[in-house]
């Protein structure tokens, strides 16, 4: 079927997250994404290769293309991988982007001026290009944190997520393992491709995107925190699992190591039912009458209930609570969203062959359009694997200046194609999905 940006190409110069991610959404829903990178300077995700590679010639050649984040965010998409500091280099890179609909990139507005890809350089090249760059901080040279680099886990102390995260009384606990602003970022990126492209087919004008990654998570997140301070000058900060407004709201220990169960009362028929269940005299106390009540004795109702979750088990005392309408879900691991019953049963996880591994397991799309959807074909791709390919047949050089270029290393190809390997999980994936034969015949 027709995917809603069959016929869109994508110059995609991005490390890690923000605009990685944002490619692959627009590569799931039919836009051909060129994924422009080089093994001298490569994306992180090509350094976070697999332990399990066997001998030093599966190293050398896959090491590259191993890291489970590959496929993650680069799924659907063709690797072209260029030298940008190599005149060769950046010379093919503007051919290419000639003959593409948007420029996308997540590198820092001072480098991508130093390596001629700055938008009026790309401009000259493709003059209706749909250009959306995602800088740490913007790309206004006059902004006070114009010259500095971030990631995305290191901007969550800059924009205040870090003092809203722990418990009250203790250091706060920080979002070290994931990067709200890369993915916040990201969506804004893909919204503004589209935005763009609408605009160009109204008027026949490209535009310039610039999506500061720091102000864009201060405004999803902190609007109400701002706004309560710039109304009450109250200055809100951590209260672990609370919340504001209704009690009890949070996290309770149950039966087993590391068990836990989320409990959230909006309202007092919510009390009312939870207290049917609980332990006798919580329905009569005065502490807990109304969820004013609640909230002046919070610490008191959070220890009532703390000590009664503890003795069931999660599974269970959640679907009780429900049952009587009480919100209440368990806090999930990882594993348990592998075999959750809702993920595995919308079919969210996917399995696709790749050219260096048979079979690749990734995160699936939440967007699903019904008349336009859209689907993995391919796991991420490896290395160069496309350069020759994109160079003669999209950015149309001569096949002799193609391999020129590689005897160069202005350019690289896939490093030893014939060499293909089976993820461990390879034996195991016909148990987490039973439409997958062992064998992968299915591919």
């Amino acid at each position: 079927m027709t995917r809603l940006l069959d016929g869109v190409r994508v110059f995609e110069l991005g490390i890690a997250i923000a605009s990685p991610n944002a490619g692959r959404i627009l590569a799931f829903h039919g836009a051909e994404v060129f994924k422009v990178e080089s093994p001298t300077s490569p994306d992180v995700v090509r350094l976070i290769g697999s332990a399990w590679l066997r001998d030093d010639e599966e190293r050398a050649a896959a090491w590259p293309d191993s890291s489970p984040y590959v496929p993650e965010m680069n799924a659907n998409k063709r690797s072209v991988a260029l030298d940008l500091k190599h005149p060769g280099g950046r010379a093919a890179a503007r051919e290419l982007l000639a003959s593409c609909d948007v420029f996308l990139a997540n590198f820092g507005a001072r480098a991508l001026a130093d390596l001629g890809l700055d938008y009026e350089s790309v401009r000259e090249v493709r003059p209706d290009i749909v250009y959306v760059h995602l800088p740490g901080f913007g790309s206004d040279p006059e902004a006070p944190y114009y010259p500095f680099v971030a990631w995305g886990p290191n901007q969550a102390p800059l924009v205040g997520l870090d003092d809203l995260t722990g418990h009250a009384g203790r250091e706060p606990a920080g979002i070290a393992t994931v990067a709200p602003p890369d993915y916040l970022s990201s969506f804004h990126a893909a919204w503004a491709v589209l935005a763009g492209l609408e605009q160009r087919d109204r008027t026949g004008d490209g535009v310039q995107v610039d999506i500061s990654q720091f102000e864009t998570t201060i405004s999803l997140l902190l609007g109400p925190f701002a706004m309560d301070h710039a109304l009450t000058g109250n200055a809100q900060s951590r209260i672990g699992n609370r919340s504001l407004w209704w009690a009890p709201e949070g996290v309770y220990p149950c039966r087993g190591e590391e068990r836990w169960i989320a409990i959230s009362v909006t309202d007092d028929d919510a009390w009312r039912a939870l207290a049917g269940l609980g332990r006798p005299g919580w329905a009569d106390d005065e502490r807990f009458a109304t969820n004013d009540d609640r909230l002046a004795n919070v610490d008191a109702v959070d220890d009532e209930l703390a000590a009664w979750t503890a003795g069931f088990d999660a599974v269970d005392l959640a679907a009780r609570l429900q049952q009587v309408g009480v919100a209440a879900h368990v806090v999930a691991t990882n594993e348990d969203i592998l075999h959750d019953a809702h993920v595995t049963g919308s079919g969210f996880y996917t399995v696709r062959p790749g050219t260096r591994f048979r079979r690749e397991l990734f995160g699936g799309s939440p967007l699903r359009m019904s008349e336009t959807p859209g689907r993995w074909d391919v796991a991420g791709p490896s290395s160069g694997e496309h350069t020759v390919e994109a160079l003669t047949s999209v950015a149309g050089m001569a096949a002799d200046d193609v391999d020129a270029l590689v005897a160069d290393s202005g350019a690289f190809v896939m490093d030893d194609p014939e060499l293909t390997l089976q993820r461990p999980y390879e034996d195991f994936l016909h148990i987490l999905f039973p439409g997958e034969a062992p064998d992968g015949r299915d591919l």
